[in-house]
């Protein structure tokens, strides 16, 4: 009945979340990939923030299952299922139940997360992390295992390429497997020089196609001054990041937690290795700063795997130990799962702002390609033209850091570039949302902090749309009212 009750929730879950339509941080990496097929160089003509990484598997997602919405659930969907399998590598030697706890819970957390964590990075970094534990483990339950020590390693140094946070936890994996590889019969010279292979190989190859493409230089520019600064944009206090760093089931880990005083299971060098992954996930988690769900992916991956090894040995052994794991078992499977479920099917399927958007540019006649100019991030406008396969007048995706309001050496660059490039175009549209990344700008209000550029829409460009919706959408646990937009044309 317990596997039952998840396997269900789950298969709810998914066939109700197969139209949700493509948004957030999926439509600016889809968008970006677009621009690079146009002939657009990242880090040049693009302004992102994103590693090189993120840009290959996005591309290789796309290519493998379509540029529509569908087809990135279905590559959503996919990266589940990848999880899914590491995790039965990982538990190899314990009941499946666990494992099947294990995945569900997690795919029913990232999907209650909502429409826009689709594809999300994060969720590929947890990917990747659980199949360098399932070789690592291999390894070290073999013999002389150097190639899967190698592409232990190597998935690591992938993840490294999309987001640098989990090098520690690489270079520890590689030092604490180190005697068990000794007595294995694998010299540990051996062991290190595959080790360290694998996790630099990948960022050599990025600096090898940085310096072929001509934009090595154009990155480390971005690496040294945007990157930085978005880092330290919107960060949250550690007292919020603890507190939501495990909130989707925070009930299980109390339990678990108890349950850890009672059952005192065996600390062996995989429980270790599973256990330090968890304490660097959330140092990762802590690094962010910003407290997104997705940022803790790997984190909840991780503790849910030693969760329902765990819950499940309880069932055998004394009765506190039994009764513990009956309730966290009963609360995930009969309470959650299901509640996880209903949420999913409770999301918006529609995109009113990039419907009504889509509509007004139509409208405005067949030459758009080099004459749109979105002052957005995440309101939907990028989306649009992503949608419409509309190249935008530059290559500024992000309005965050023109609006921020700390302003400072890199945002005034930032500022002088970007008008360097608007005025090289003079795009006959101008779209302004009301979103706003970091900071507590309301309505378009933001326009006012940079004084150069309300001035040049209010000579040169005439009001010629704002939207509204008076319907709140709802792309995650809370409903929110859509972004507004104005489409400014010039006179």
């Amino acid at each position: 009945m317990l596997a039952l009750s998840l396997i269900c929730s789950v298969l709810c879950a998914v066939l109700w979340s197969l139209r949700w339509p493509l948004v957030g941080d999926a439509s600016l990496m889809h968008y970006v990939v677009f621009l690079m097929t146009k002939g657009m160089k990242p880090y040049r003509d693009i302004a992102d923030i994103n590693l090189p990484g993120s840009y290959l598997f996005e591309a290789l997602g796309m290519r493998a299952f379509g540029w529509g919405a569908l087809g990135w659930r279905v590559y959503d969907l996919f990266l589940l299922l990848l999880t899914a399998i590491a995790t039965r590598l990982i538990t190899k030697h314990r009941p499946f139940f666990g494992t099947v706890f294990a995945t569900s819970t997690f795919a029913l957390i990232h999907i209650q997360d909502g429409i826009a964590q689709l594809g999300q990075r994060d969720l590929l970094i947890a990917v990747l992390i659980l199949w360098s534990y399932a070789f690592l483990f291999q390894a070290q339950r073999r013999t002389q295992s150097g190639f899967f020590i190698l592409i232990a390693a190597l998935l690591i140094g992938v993840a490294l390429t999309i987001k640098p946070i989990f090098l520690p936890l690489g270079v520890f994996l590689l030092l604490i497997s180190a005697p068990q590889m000794r007595r294995s019969g694998l010299r540990l010279s051996l062991h290190f020089a595959c080790g360290l292979a694998g996790l630099l190989l990948p960022s050599i190859f990025v600096i090898i196609w940085l310096h072929t493409q001509g934009i090595l230089a154009a990155f480390f520019n971005v690496a040294s001054t945007l990157i930085p600064l978005h880092a330290e944009l919107g960060r949250r206090s550690f007292s919020y990041l603890l507190a939501h760093a495990t909130s989707p089931i925070a009930p299980l880990c109390v339990l678990w937690l108890v349950l850890l005083f009672f059952l005192r299971p065996k600390l062996d060098l995989e429980r270790l290795e599973l256990l330090a992954g968890c304490g660097f996930a959330f140092l990762a988690y802590v690094a962010q700063g910003k407290g997104y769900p997705y940022h803790r992916y790997t984190l909840i991956a991780l503790i849910l795997i030693l969760m329902g090894m765990d819950f499940v040995e309880g069932l055998d052994r004394d009765r506190i130990s039994r009764g513990l794991s009956v309730i966290a078992l009963a609360f995930g499977c009969f309470l959650f799962a299901p509640h996880a479920a209903w949420l999913s099917n409770s999301f918006l399927r529609s995109a009113p702002f990039e419907d009504s958007l889509t509509s007004r540019l139509t409208a405005l006649g067949p030459q758009r390609t080099g004459q749109v100019q979105c002052l957005d991030t995440f309101g939907g406008c990028i989306n649009t033209l992503y949608d419409m396969r509309i190249v935008q007048a530059t290559g500024y995706l992000y309005d965050c850091y023109l609006f921020t309001p700390q302003q400072n050496a890199i945002t005034a660059r930032y500022r002088e570039e970007f008008w360097s490039s608007y005025q090289a175009v003079r795009p006959k549209i101008i779209i302004v949302t009301d979103q706003f990344c970091f900071g507590n700008s309301e309505g378009f209000h933001k326009l006012d902090t940079w004084p150069a550029l309300d001035q040049e829409l209010r000579n040169n460009y005439v009001l010629s749309t704002e939207w509204r919706s008076e319907v709140p959408q709802r792309w995650w646990a809370r409903s929110e009212m859509p972004p507004q937009y104005r489409i400014y044309l010039r006179k």
